[in-house]
């Protein structure tokens, strides 16, 4: 009967690859989702398609399929009638040029019959049909986790500290990253860091938090995919801020102003229950795209249903050029002129909000309003747009 089953498994992975297309452009390569959905439950994991090098395509799909445990969940899906649990397998992609980048999630029965979630990060070198490491992103590999590793233990341990259920954030999992035009993000295993929702962790980076450390040359994964760090004329600068406030986005972040509230946590997952902050609340984010991420809504007094974003607050990388930690005060005002309000942050007004003790510096673009706030040494401390 076992082999029966798997026989007709196989036989719907094959059918499926050939009706089921979804994939981003890179030259001639595309990639294929393959999909099973039965009632609640779902598996769906991408296949490489179009390369000159079927070997090297074989190769990295094959690696896809035995590294995501792919056919053990397909075979855990077949015995889930009589089971309470369920089984969402999904994934994100990332093609540009010769870089192909995955994540599968796996949360519901695991193949070893227990309750879990599990992230299989992949990445690789279309070229070869290698995996990458870290030594294809960093000069120095080793000095460049130990900084990696202190950022997540700042950050990580500061806002998750009381939702973790595992929570060794140190070692960083070097060999377990996915890579996308954002930056680079490190999965956990679920023994090691583990959160109260049942999902492993994850620490994302952003390009901008690790220059200085991203190899430079040609042959550098951020060369060749066209993410190192820029530098921006002060007209540039001003002219994408300009377009970024009004448009009620931040570079990075996936969340835009106006957008609905439930949509936001129903894909990305709320840590814990609101802040409470004069004016509203402050939400924080469970995935790892919103690490130093603050979204802002109402005070929710009847719930969230229906709120939208009213605000994104942001205490890591940077905006066009002002980066969060390096940045004076004088060079946004070279680039954006006087701000139209000062606000000066006293420790009481510093503390309600979450805030270092200095001052926001307000600017408007259509109908959104910028937020530049400077430490007590006029340091870029956070970036924040709001409605």
């Amino acid at each position: 009967m076992l082999k029966k089953t798997i026989i007709c498994i196989l036989a719907m992975i094959l059918i499926a690859s050939n009706v089921y297309a979804y994939g981003e452009e890179s030259t001639s390569i595309t990639t294929k989702e393959v999909r099973m959905e039965s009632g609640d439950d779902v598996i769906a994991y991408p296949q490489l398609s179009g390369m000159e090098n079927q070997e090297i395509q074989k190769k990295i799909n094959d690696d896809i399929l035995l590294s995501a445990n792919i056919t053990k969940h397909y075979i855990t899906l077949s015995t889930l009638k009589d089971s309470l649990w369920g089984l969402k397998v999904i994934y994100q992609e990332y093609l540009q040029n010769d870089i192909y980048s995955v994540v599968i999630s796996a949360y519901g029965k695991m193949p070893n019959n227990r309750e879990g979630h599990a992230y299989t990060a992949l990445s690789y070198d279309l070229t070869t049909g290698e995996r990458l490491t870290l030594n294809d992103l960093f000069t120095d590999v080793q000095n460049a986790a130990e900084v990696m590793e202190g950022i997540a233990v700042a950050t990580l341990s500061d806002e998750l500290s009381s939702y973790m259920d595992n929570s060794e954030i140190t070692p960083l999992p070097v060999d377990s990253f996915a890579i996308d035009q954002d930056g680079i993000t490190f999965y956990y295993p679920s023994d090691q860091f583990g959160l109260l929702s049942g999902y492993s962790g994850a620490c994302q980076f952003y390009y901008e938090e690790l220059a200085g450390l991203l190899r430079e040359d040609e042959q550098g994964v951020a060369a060749r995919i066209g993410v190192l760090p820029q530098t921006y004329t002060v007209s540039e600068t001003k002219k994408l801020i300009e377009e970024s406030v009004t448009s009620g986005e931040l570079p990075h972040v996936p969340a835009k102003l106006d957008e609905s509230m439930t949509a936001l946590i129903d894909q990305y997952r709320l840590v814990r229950t609101p802040d409470t902050f004069p004016g509203g609340r402050y939400y924080l984010i469970e995935s790892p795209q919103f690490r130093q991420v603050l979204i802002i809504s109402d005070s929710i007094e009847a719930g969230y249903d229906h709120s939208v974003i009213e605000g994104i607050q942001l205490k890591r990388g940077g905006l066009y050029g002002l980066i969060i930690g390096e940045t004076k005060q004088s060079t946004w005002h070279e680039a954006l002129g006087e701000p139209d309000q000062v606000i000066t942050f006293t420790e009481n007004m510093a503390y309600d909000y979450n805030l270092p003790i200095g001052q926001s510096d307000l600017y408007h673009y259509g109908t959104y309003e910028l937020r530049l706030h400077s430490n007590d040494e006029g340091v870029l401390a956070s970036i924040q747009i709001n409605k």
